[in-house]
């Protein structure tokens, strides 16, 4: 257990009082308690110390308060919620999937660890996965919005899996352009591409773009489309600009470097296409070090490195994310790590 454990303790004991001190530091002939300081309420004082902490992004801190409180308390899922998110925020996505399967476990009716399993298996590419837990948390109480974004992310990973027909069957049949969602249009646009052909997914993106003139995905989408039909010069256009919006989707680069190379712009097909091989080198190296991250989630030079890379790729807030991670990982010693 990490050496902050005093530090939480000591913020514990100033929200549940003087009697649980002594619950706390185990006197040799301890008087009758209250309830209100056995162990399950003592657990619940650490889950809010830790989420005061979470809150504070002190993620050492937090971590350690959640672990007293599954010590105190092995079936209180809020402290597993606690460490789930916790483990998540320094990049320990394996291991935060082992805890929200224990929320799962102790508390059935949630979804919301099965959905925040499955973000984290689209993630990693585990598409299977992904499209299990995505169900199961639909098969579980989740808010009307919730239920909504899940339906849609089931689709949205369906579709990846080559299931358009299946994917489209997630998605609301009637919903305006203006109503829906980003990715909601995109996977409907997407599926209908592989159900109906380019033209009818154009239609669809026709429709819905003056709604969402700057969505780089739905601009590459676009693009793509009209590649396809061979309308090469109209395809540059959408494209630029959601290379311009964002540059890190290779699917998008790819696209592009053709439409130039149609229309005997080589030299820009070219550019673009060295553009793509040094984006491609840093997203492989963001995953092998994403995987490194995990295994080490105390590990400060790894998630520098991180950060210095999401940079580079003009992923800001990730970058600021990596970087918070390394400054609490720094905060750790050898020592710690071995109590």
């Amino acid at each position: 257990m990490l050496r902050f454990r005093g530090l939480v303790l000591g913020a514990v004991v100033i929200a549940v009082g003087l009697a649980a001190w002594t619950v706390l530091i185990g006197p040799r002939d301890p008087a009758p308690l209250p309830a209100a300081v056995q162990p399950v309420a003592i657990a619940r004082d650490y889950v809010r110390s830790g989420r005061n902490l979470l809150a504070q992004q002190r993620l050492p801190e937090a971590y350690t308060a959640f672990q007293e409180a599954v010590r105190l308390a092995p079936d209180l899922a809020d402290g597993y919620r606690g460490l789930a998110a916790a483990a998540y925020d320094q990049g320990a996505v394996i291991e935060a999937v082992g805890h929200l399967e224990r929320v799962a476990e102790l508390d059935p009716t949630d979804g919301r660890p099965f959905r925040m399993i499955g973000h984290i298996c689209a993630d990693l590419d585990k598409r299977e996965d992904a499209v299990t837990a995505l169900r199961k948390a639909l098969a579980r109480s989740l808010t009307p919005a919730a239920e909504r974004e899940t339906h849609e992310e089931l689709a949205e990973q369906l579709l990846k899996l080559g299931e358009a027909e299946a994917a489209l069957a997630q998605l609301p049949e009637q919903a305006k352009p203006a109503d829906d969602s980003i990715r909601s249009l995109a996977v409907r646009a997407e599926a209908t591409w592989s159900t109906s052909g380019p033209d009818a997914a154009i239609d669809v993106l026709e429709e819905a773009i003056p709604h969402r003139p700057a969505e780089p995905q739905l601009l590459s989408l676009l693009g793509r489309l009209r590649v396809d039909r061979g309308d090469y010069a109209e395809a540059v256009a959408p494209l630029e600009e959601a290379v311009r919006l964002d540059r890190t989707d290779l699917t998008t680069l790819q696209a592009l470097a053709t439409a130039y190379q149609r229309l005997d712009r080589s030299a820009d097909a070219e550019r673009v296409r060295r553009e793509r091989a040094e984006v491609q080198k840093a997203l492989e190296r963001l995953t092998s070090l994403t995987v490194d991250a995990d295994a080490q989630p105390w590990n400060a030079a790894i998630r520098e490195e991180l950060a210095a890379i999401c940079e580079s790729l003009g992923k800001r807030s990730l970058a600021a994310m990596w970087r918070h991670a390394a400054a609490e990982a720094r905060k750790i010693t050898p020592a710690d790590l071995k109590n």
